[in-house]
């Protein structure tokens, strides 16, 4: 065996390792650069909604936490997730929503699944909501003429609303009950944590 042809592998590695010796210097020296997205920018209907962006909580008793992310639209949507966890550490549910422009206009779907990640039984078709009202820091949806077809209960309206740049506002309002009784909203005013 040649000795010389012995270290080609070791050289190359060693090229390697100082190469990406390199990039790692690179990358730390830049840290307070920040990355931008690339990609398919938002579409007209969804690109307004770009205020839910961030990540937002609300500390409750018992040391609970609800937490809702949103992440940034893109293309013909805007993906945002929600969850409530308890002082003991337990998650009792999760809620995936999407919010999508369609030929059928601008719609909220949403699922609801247990902390174990079973569906919810009551919930196993995911609701559908269309757009209400939009302005450049609130939005509502209600469910679709069909109610049957939105499989939102007693639901009657769902806002968010950017109170200020570190305030987010949902609420929802259920339905009025059988006796015209309108129940009081569910309101959740949550911070920016990020």
């Amino acid at each position: 065996m040649n000795h010389a042809s012995s270290l080609r592998p070791l050289a190359a590695l060693s090229l390697c390792a100082a190469l990406l010796s390199g990039c790692a210097a690179n990358v730390a020296s830049s840290t307070n650069t920040q990355l931008t997205a690339r990609g398919p920018q938002a579409d007209a209907a969804i690109a307004p909604l770009a205020f839910l962006t961030g990540t937002w909580v609300l500390e409750q008793p018992g040391g609970a936490l609800i937490e809702e992310a949103w992440g940034a639209p893109r293309g013909k949507a805007i993906l945002g997730s929600f969850r409530r966890v308890l002082g003991n550490g337990a998650t009792p549910f999760y809620e995936f929503t999407q919010i999508v422009a369609g030929s059928d206009g601008v719609r909220l779907r949403q699922i609801h699944v247990h902390g174990n990640f079973d569906t919810d039984p009551r919930r196993a078709v995911p609701m559908v909501l269309r757009l209400e009202t939009q302005t450049e820091s609130s939005v509502s949806f209600v469910p679709l003429e069909d109610r049957d077809a939105s499989h939102a209960g007693s639901l009657e309206r769902v806002s968010y609303t950017r109170v200020d740049a570190n305030t987010l506002l949902l609420v929802v309002q259920p339905q009025p009950d059988k006796d015209g009784n309108k129940p009081a909203p569910l309101e959740f005013r949550m911070t920016r944590a990020g």
